[in-house]
């Protein structure tokens, strides 16, 4: 007979852990991974409206370092104030999850590596700070050095 604080284990025994990978700390990574998604999606979404911080900030009602922890990914958004932005800027909420998955995977391939969602959130940030070079020379010397890296491996 099975008392109230028993759930077919004996008193010591530990629930087993997953070796699939699905464990606490793998959701957790991925979580924050997604997280700090969203938030570089908000930025590049914000910029391409050609809204400030300050801008989106003042619209949503919170401080500018709000917005700026959503889109570094050191703070969640909500369900709630995604929708708020989303609307702001005037674009389906989904959007913000979109990732060009089918390229990543076809550059991974052709890397002979597989798709790392790290790789995904660097790639974006990459693109994000390429995109703030105003100068063209610059940008092709910035072009140039990333070949170069690449091909040294």
């Amino acid at each position: 007979m099975l008392d109230k604080n028993s759930d077919l284990r004996t008193k010591n025994e530990k629930p087993m852990k997953s070796s699939q990978g699905t464990g606490p700390t793998d959701r957790r990574k991925r979580s924050r991974l997604l997280d700090a998604e969203v938030g570089q999606s908000i930025r590049l979404h914000r910029k391409n409206a050609k809204m400030t911080l300050q801008g989106l900030a003042d619209r949503l009602g919170i401080a500018y370092q709000q917005v700026q922890k959503y889109e570094t990914g050191v703070n969640r958004v909500g369900a709630g104030r995604l929708m708020e932005i989303a609307e702001i800027l005037n674009i389906p909420v989904a959007s913000f999850f979109e990732t060009p998955r089918g390229r990543v995977e076809e550059a991974a391939a052709a890397a002979g590596t597989a798709p790392d969602p790290e790789l995904t959130l660097q790639g974006r940030q990459l693109l994000v700070s390429f995109l703030r070079i105003k100068d063209p020379q610059k940008r092709r010397a910035a072009l140039a050095y990333i070949r170069s890296l690449s091909e040294a491996e």
